[in-house]
């Protein structure tokens, strides 16, 4: 408090006003025309209003950024999904463009191979599903006869084997997807950037430009937090 709010609050304990006795109703009112002519010198002090404001402001600026940052994510991912999806359409209807040509080959080699591990997938899960079948069968026999522990063993043993190779089969099918993934993603990129005039890819060219303009705009949010 600077000398001038504390000159007023002295008026309050001088001798003279204790021994008249001042009502109550002069004692509050003098007492606002104090606070008054404190908070209008607060007001008058522009750099300590200023830090009190940025001091209040820090935890919205905080909770701002996060939620900026979360937006900022989900609409880079859903780019980086579309321009995949640009990239699968591009290497599927146009794999001899002479801009992904060298992409093409290895995308090529990469789908030959999941395709076979699909039809390996499908030949173990059928073979499986039959053995699950006989179990089934076995189980519900009414009268068992000697060789039933002995079969049953058997087609557990053939079951437990089976299930671990179609797993194995799984994981490669899902590893091969993710190493087509940056290939089509980058195949995406560049017929983005051409952004050849085709009828069939005018829809994604328009909803990744949509996203550009709000990843650039959430950006921009950020820099002035």
């Amino acid at each position: 408090m600077d000398s001038t709010a504390a000159s007023h609050l002295s008026l309050l304990s001088t001798p003279e006003l204790q021994k008249g006795g001042l009502p109550f109703w002069v004692f509050y009112l003098l007492l606002s025309v104090i606070l008054l002519l404190i908070f209008i010198n607060f007001l008058q002090k522009k750099d300590l209003r200023q830090r009190i404001s940025y001091v209040l402001a820090g935890p919205r600026r905080r909770f701002s950024r996060l939620r900026i940052e979360a937006l900022l994510k989900r609409e880079e991912n859903k780019k980086s999904e579309l321009l995949k999806r640009l990239g699968e359409l591009t290497s599927i209807q146009w794999p001899d463009l002479p801009e992904i040509e060298d992409i093409s080959r290895e995308i090529k080699a990469l789908e030959e191979k999941n395709t076979g591990l699909q039809v390996e997938w499908h030949r173990i899960y059928k073979q499986l599903e039959n053995l699950r079948q006989e179990k089934t069968r076995l189980m519900s026999s009414p009268v068992p006869d000697d060789n039933f522990k002995a079969r049953q063993a058997e087609l557990d043993n053939k079951i437990a084997s089976m299930e671990k190779e179609l797993k194995q089969v799984q994981a490669s099918i899902l590893a091969t997807d993710e190493q087509l993934e940056p290939y089509h993603k980058t195949i995406g990129h560049i017929m983005y950037s051409l952004r050849p005039d085709r009828e069939d890819l005018a829809f994604l060219y328009f909803q990744i430009d949509s996203l550009e303009s709000k990843i650039r705009e959430l950006k921009a949010r950020l820099e002035k937090l």
